[in-house]
């Protein structure tokens, strides 16, 4: 997490909150959910096999009515897990009470509590502990086989987001796959540490914990809405992908999936738990909690909007040295102690630009030739100069833009090439997004800088809608076509464990070919509008000067 922890230094805002993909286009409050546009309720269609596809589907806990919207079947807020709010704040999930008759599910359930701030990205506010929720996408149209299933972790740094502002509905029916989304809890209500409650279980990792409920709730309740549970996909994005490894890399989530998707963040590392109740300790302190005897209750007994209040400022992620996290995921690939299942994970290659927008451009405050400097020096030490002289302001058109390709490079390229070279043993397919021009997914018009292939602005392709404005991208007919093709990499990748083995019917047979990564072809898949591109981990390597960074601690 030292990335993380040199850009909430030198920029003065909050990264994690910044990293938020969990931006809902709704209004403050607590349970606020994104608007959707749905077509009236159909009668049940018929599966391609004959088999009906109902819009009351029978779970463990009770039965569900859905929706038909976008031509497939959507059911909103289910819930996987009980409350984690009272007696169980801060304590592994519990399961879902059962109900009696049909529950609507037509609606999200409430976002997990985070605070919204237009400045950092987030723009969904709730106080809300009632929110383990999970939402399911799939075709009008499913036969008697199971369909693969992909369960989407949303992004936000651990202190932001919700699933249910990504629309899984045409991911769904291009790729004949089964989308599950899911909440988690964020901030300190998922990552805090302290002694006592290891007592009371495995402390810092509840958002964790929540993220293998839900995989474990998917394995029962899969074939009651056409999935197949031996074929489950966790896939996500940025924290998202990070917990993508992070699940990866705990023994408690073995067998919970079959393969794997991280876009921009696997192995981004996780703190240890000494310094992590360390940092428990202090806040807890400032909220009037320091008396350990009684710190667990006086916690428990403090408002939702208290502990959002005091949480800014300190970093929340997934802890090591716990049950649940035993190694830190670099040193679990490292040491071949993660779940060996096949991984198709990259990078987009101007992540940094998304994060030099949002803590200087969109405040009015470009970067200068001289703050340049500050940053680096107050972000890299003793390494600052040798930084400077890799990244020249000489070399780049502004100073936001070297700062940029710092950021790109150091926090996400050539840790992405590392995460490739450890999890070859398993399999893995590397991805470069590449984009130059992608439409602005975050509508940020006011950038003295192209925003091209920044941190997010591949999710677009993948789902087929923007996330934040929950609209059609307004693509050219070249990127038109390179979403449908990573459409149908990463859903034939859910289905087989490989991009290129073309499913029944699948209508994209041409795509190019991608070789999986290898010692003996260390090949990166290049996506990019037009072409068919690929480039070899040397040349990624050099272009992102990844060894320079290996000798930066």
């Amino acid at each position: 997490m030292a990335f993380l922890r040199r850009v909430a230094r030198s920029t003065g805002w909050l990264l994690p909150l910044a990293l938020t993909l969990g931006l809902a286009a709704c209004s403050a409050g607590a349970g606020a959910a994104p608007a959707r546009s749905v077509t009236a309720v159909r009668p049940a269609a018929t599966g391609a096999s004959g088999g009906p596809a109902p819009l009351v589907v029978q779970t463990d806990k009770g039965a569900v009515r859905g929706l038909h919207a976008r031509s497939a079947r959507e059911f909103f807020g289910i819930p996987y897990a009980a409350p984690p709010a009272g007696v169980l704040r801060w304590r592994p999930p519990q399961p879902a009470a059962p109900w009696t008759g049909i529950r609507n599910a037509t609606w999200p359930g409430s976002a997990c509590a985070q605070i919204g701030s237009v400045a950092t990205g987030v723009i969904t506010t709730s106080t809300s502990e009632n929110c383990l929720y999970l939402n399911v996408y799939t075709p009008v149209a499913v036969g008697r086989g199971g369909l693969p299933v992909m369960v989407w972790i949303h992004g936000g740094g651990f202190t932001g987001g919700q699933g249910a502002i990504y629309d899984g509905s045409t991911l769904a029916t291009q790729g004949q796959v089964i989308v599950v989304t899911i909440n988690y809890r964020l901030g300190a209500l998922g990552s805090l540490a302290l002694p006592g409650l290891d007592r009371e279980g495995a402390s810092g990792d509840y958002g964790l914990m929540d993220q293998q409920a839900a995989l474990r709730w998917v394995q029962r309740n899969a074939r009651a809405f056409g999935g197949d549970p031996h074929d489950v996909t966790e896939f996500g994005e940025s924290a998202g992908a990070a917990s993508v490894c992070d699940n990866m890399a705990s023994p408690a989530a073995a067998g919970l999936f079959a393969r794997a998707i991280a876009e921009s963040g696997c192995l981004l590392g996780a703190p240890s738990r000494q310094p992590a109740e360390t940092s428990g300790a202090t806040f807890a302190a400032r909220l009037g909690c320091a008396d350990t005897a009684t710190q667990v209750a006086c916690l428990r007994g403090k408002s939702v909007a208290s502990i959002l209040q005091v949480q800014s400022g300190f970093g929340w992620a997934p802890v090591a040295d716990t049950p649940v996290l035993p190694l830190s995921p670099p040193a679990a690939f490292a040491a071949g102690r993660y779940s060996h299942v096949p991984l198709l994970q990259g990078t987009n290659h101007d992540e940094g630009r998304f994060f030099v927008a949002l803590g200087h451009d969109l405040l009015g405050r470009p970067l200068t030739a001289a703050q340049y400097d500050q940053v680096i020096r107050a972000s890299y030490g003793a390494s600052a100069a040798a930084v400077l002289a890799a990244y020249p302001l000489s070399g780049y058109p502004s100073p936001d833009l070297a700062y940029a390709q710092v950021l790109t490079d150091s926090g996400f390229s050539c840790p992405a090439l590392r995460a490739d070279e450890l999890a070859q043993r398993s399999g893995v397919y590397a991805y470069e997004f590449s984009d130059p021009s992608p439409p602005d997914d975050f509508n940020l018009t006011t950038l003295t800088f192209p925003l091209g292939a920044a941190h997010s602005t591949e999710l677009q392709y993948v789902f087929g809608r923007i996330p934040l404005l929950d609209t059609v991208p307004p693509f050219s007919t070249a990127q038109l076509a390179l979403s449908r093709q990573m459409i149908a990499y990463w859903t034939r990748f859910a289905a087989t464990g490989s991009p290129n083995r073309g499913l029944s019917g699948d209508s994209a047979q041409t795509a190019p070919s991608w070789p999986q990564f290898s010692a003996i072809r260390p090949d990166i898949q290049e996506l990019v509008p037009g072409a068919a591109a690929r480039e070899s981990s040397a040349q990624f390597a050099a272009a992102h000067k990844c060894a320079f960074w290996a000798g930066i601690g």
